[in-house]
């Protein structure tokens, strides 16, 4: 490295010499090399649009060719799971049968990018590929764009792609300008520069911060923009720049920067679609098709087991099953988000998006009426040799599950071809009037059987709840997939956004929507903070003054701003920063190390073995270490950071010449000391002003509670306008705690609380499962729907038992005190500090024992005012199995609290807050209790 040389993470750039430059021919006002930097730009950003759009839209149309030959009658068989192509390298190299979906998924993946990152290191090596390294960018550089862009769905990839690029642009004309107005940058003794070069360095960073940009291209433009600033700062940096856009030169250290994130694009999204292309449309495709087998699988065994032998213990599988169906349900969700960077909402696959999304807003619906029937399946009662009520209308239960079943295949069929042509139009309409069919049927058998000798009084008892219940959820299932057909038949492509609307909807939204918040105002300092005050260490260095040979930190350095550019937007609270943090210092570290260590024994054996063998093993150990760092990288929830901060790194050590080897060891050295000094000052920066994850947690929990108050004030009704509003907000309170509190074991309890983990763990189960019995059936005080009109009917029958409306203030009562006590302890810093009400607390759970059931009193009190309604037409409609259902509900309800209450009292805290005194007070009260 030469001494008048500023340090960046990309040290080849820039290796020209203006005075040896071999002329630039100037056209319209600009120059030569500037409209080849153009014509790339916008060839490549055509060339991936282009390969994005055609193969998914052909992949659309081949599903549609190749599934377009639907019965037409009533299929006798099960549905049998669909197949999905996983192609032929996942098959035969990988086995993807024998070792797993997953193992052969991440593992071609993995050795695609290692394929490419290997023919970047050829460019080192052999004299015929040369070229690709000898025109200014990077190959090296080419690797770390391969591995930030590349991901697990095509969307994604474009995604990175696309802000990848505009960020790298940004810092790209900021360079121009700098150095157009100054072309020799920062000299001695000229101020006016000097000045010029840190404002426009803090002007840049503070917008890169405070704007609405992507994530990913505030790390490449601040990133850059360290370098090109250090450059221009240091009075004895000899990098050639270009000086605007009359002045540009291909070999540039910018335009190679530019360059090289171009080609890395086209690379990662080349290695995107092909051999097998993983669009996030297809696999959303194939994910939504596999729940529909699942749904109709899970409702055929529910129901089965539900009327011959309803046992409690199948239902725990059941209801595990249906959770993985909520969890597949939002993952599909997600990658329709992102599968919109593919199809841009044109053509058939962008018809196709957007009839899965009108479809997935309807499952979210079908989705709690399953988990409503799985709950009646798991609160089952009776002995298997008892008397059910619904032995009597087995037959048409199974029936009306079996229509259920091809109407759903049949409407997500269509939705995921994105095509509603005559036919399947007319086949989803002969699935509405089969449906209503067989649940008029369903309706008339139950009553017909319930109305021999008034029979209904013998089976409304508590233990055939679940019955009723089960019976007026798959109703309501029943009626939601009607409805979704219904909407389906009817759908017109509306809120399609295309590529010119996008760009500009993302341009409108760069002011950013959380400019006026305190927290995000707070933030933004922070990160401008960290990163001026890595850029300043860069700037003077650690070590021996200038002599850059003996520094620990080279001065004029933009590794620790470059490094910490990354960093900063990958933390956002203790416990993450850190281990985020740990990890990319391992991966740089083991990286940088095994890279010179693999260029070092390549360069050792030349003279011994010659070059081809040299060169041969050079390439073996680099696709072996590349293809193990993209695996980590892609398929490890835990050291993904350390798989992606290896590739780059290892890249960057390792793509080196056999020739002029004598500074590796030293640069490598200085590089890890440079990355090591980011990696602290982002941690520091990070612990002292991000919020613990335990006080995150806790206040996340806290929220939830006061959801939970307002829910149970009316239960069953909702006070909101949409029946679904109160349930998604609870919901996501709860999804913030679990996301939180996963992490916060991991927080310098120094900081914060004792974590509890175990009992946090039992909260969030007992808390999820009390929002379920709480929410998934419901209606709002001025219904909208026919379906919640007539919930409304049957929950005015219950709001008329005084029995309810008691137990109903004590199950509110009971659960206002436990949570209060569960917070407590969350928040509770020591084990041995005595809180007086939290004492108190426990005092009392302790001495009060749960109430007695009031379920067999509500239902002897409104048993008089229940009838067999003979306008319903759908069994949802009758008011024996909604207000059981309800009455179910609201017992399992109080079951969670008792468990709640339960997972408290077993606490070992609970017995060391409890002093003497306080133990016999608490024996006194119970004995005169009995």
């Amino acid at each position: 490295m030469d001494h008048n040389q500023s340090v960046s993470l990309h040290d080849d750039l820039g290796r020209i010499s203006r005075s040896n430059y071999q002329g630039n021919a100037t056209f319209l006002g600009a120059s030569r090399d500037f409209w080849i930097v153009l014509a790339s730009s916008v060839g490549g950003m055509v060339l991936c649009f282009l390969m994005t759009f055609l193969t998914v839209e052909i992949n659309t149309r081949r599903r549609q060719m190749r599934d377009s030959d639907i019965d037409e009658e009533l299929p006798t068989d099960p549905i049998a799971k669909p197949f999905v192509n996983s192609g032929c390298t996942r098959r035969m190299v990988f086995k993807e049968l024998r070792y797993g979906q997953s193992f052969a998924f991440h593992a071609d993946l993995a050795l695609r990018g290692a394929l490419v990152a290997t023919f970047c290191a050829s460019a080192y090596v052999f004299d015929f590929l040369s070229w690709w390294q000898n025109q200014g960018w990077s190959m090296s550089y080419v690797v770390v764009i391969l591995a930030f862009t590349l991901y697990l769905d095509l969307g994604s990839t474009v995604l990175s792609a696309w802000t990848g690029f505009y960020g790298t642009v940004i810092a790209v004309l900021n360079c121009w300008l700098m150095f157009g107005l100054y072309p020799e940058g920062v000299k001695k003794e000229d101020m006016s520069s000097y000045i010029f070069g840190w404002i426009d360095f803090f002007v840049v960073v503070l917008l890169m911060f405070a704007l609405g940009f992507s994530t990913n291209a505030k790390m490449y433009a601040l990133s850059w923009q360290a370098y090109f600033s250090m450059c221009f700062l240091n009075p004895f940096d000899a990098t050639v720049f270009s000086r605007g856009i009359s002045d540009v030169m291909l070999q540039a250290a910018e335009t190679g920067a530019l360059m090289g994130t171009i080609i890395g694009c086209i690379f990662a999204v080349f290695l995107a679609i092909l051999p097998k292309n993983i669009s996030a449309l297809s696999k959303a495709q194939d994910m939504l098709l596999d729940l529909t087998w699942s749904h109709g699988r899970l409702t055929q065994q529910l129901l089965e087991r539900g009327c011959l032998s309803m046992g409690p213990q199948a239902a725990v599988v059941f209801s595990v099953e249906v959770q993985g169906l909520q969890n597949q349900l939002t993952e599909i969700k997600s990658l329709l988000d992102t599968s919109w960077w593919e199809c841009f909402d044109l053509g058939a696959s962008g018809r196709a998006r957007l009839m899965m999304i009108e479809i997935c807003r309807s499952l979210d619906l079908i989705n709690d009426w399953l988990e409503s029937m799985v709950m009646a399946v798991q609160h089952s009662k009776l002995a298997k040799d008892s008397v059910h009520a619904l032995d009597a209308v087995q037959k048409e239960l199974m029936l009306l599950q079996f229509s259920t079943k091809d109407a759903f295949r049949r409407s997500v069929t269509a939705a995921v071809h994105g095509d509603l042509d005559a036919d399947t139009e007319e086949r989803l309409e002969y699935c509405l009037a089969e449906l209503e069919e067989h649940q008029i049927k369903l309706n008339e058998g139950f009553k017909s059987k319930m109305m021999q000798r008034d029979s209904w009084k013998q089976f409304f008892t508590p233990s055939h709840l679940p019955q009723f219940a089960l019976a007026a959820s798959t109703s309501a299932y029943s009626q939601k997939v009607s409805d979704m057909v219904l909407s389906l038949s009817e759908f017109e492509p509306q809120g399609a956004i295309g590529p010119c609307r996008g760009l500009l909807q993302g341009i409108w939204a760069l002011p950013g929507k959380d400019l006026t918040a305190l927290d995000a105002n707070i933030n933004v300092l922070k990160l401008l903070l960290t990163y001026t005050l890595c850029f300043v260490v860069g700037r003077f260095g650690i070590g021996a003054g200038y002599n850059t040979q003996r520094a620990f930190v080279p001065p004029y350095n933009a590794t620790p701003a470059g490094t910490v550019a990354y960093l900063i937007f990958q933390g956002g609270n203790q416990a993450a920063a850190i281990k985020k943090n740990m990890d990319r210092f391992m991966g740089v570290s083991f990286g940088t190390m095994l890279g010179a260590l693999t260029i070092g024994t390549a360069a050792n054996m030349l003279p011994h073995v010659g070059w081809g063998c040299a060169a041969t093993l050079y390439l073996i150990l680099f696709l072996s270490f590349e293809f193990l760092a993209f695996y980590t990288y892609f398929s490890s929830p835990s050291f993904f950071y350390v798989g992606l901060m290896f590739s780059c790194f290892y890249a960057g050590s390792a793509c080196q010449g056999f020739q002029g080897l004598e500074s590796l060891g030293r640069s490598g050295y200085q590089n890890i000391m440079s990355q090591l000094l980011a990696i602290l000052i982002a941690t520091l920066m990070d612990v002292i002003s991000d919020k613990s994850l335990s006080i995150r947690a806790t206040a996340n929990l806290e929220k939830w509670i006061e959801v939970v108050h307002e829910a149970l004030a009316s239960y069953p009704l909702n006070t909101r306008a949409e029946s679904s509003e109160l349930r998604k907000e609870g919901l996501a309170f709860l999804s913030e705690a679990k996301l939180n509190g996963a992490s916060a074991a991991r927080e310098p309890r120094c900081f914060g609380m004792p974590w509890r983990e175990e009992l946090w763990n039992r909260i969030m189960t007992i808390c999820s499962e009390s929002w379920s019995c709480l929410t998934i059936v419901g209606t709002t005080e001025n219904p909208r729907t026919e379906q919640e009109k007539s919930l409304r009917h049957s929950v005015d029958v219950l709001m008329k038992s005084r029995n309810f409306q008691q137990a109903l203030r004590g199950l509110e009562h009971r659960a206002q005190k436990a949570f209060e006590l569960a917070v407590g302890f969350m928040c509770q810093t020591y084990y041995d500090e005595r809180n007086p009400q939290l004492i108190e607390m426990q005092e009392k759970m302790l001495s009060h024992s749960p109430p007695a059931d009031a379920v067999p009193k509500i239902m002897a009190e409104i048993q008089p005012s229940l009838t067999l309604q003979d306008k319903a037409r759908i069994l949802l409609d009758n008011q024996i199995c909604a207000v059981a259902m309800f009455l179910m509900m609201f017992e399992a309800l109080c079951e969670r609290q008792e468990d709640l209450e339960k997972a408290l009292l077993e606490q070992p805290e609970m017995w060391q807050l409890l002093g003497e005194e306080d133990m016999e007070t608490l024996l006194e009260v119970e004995s005169s209790d009995d």
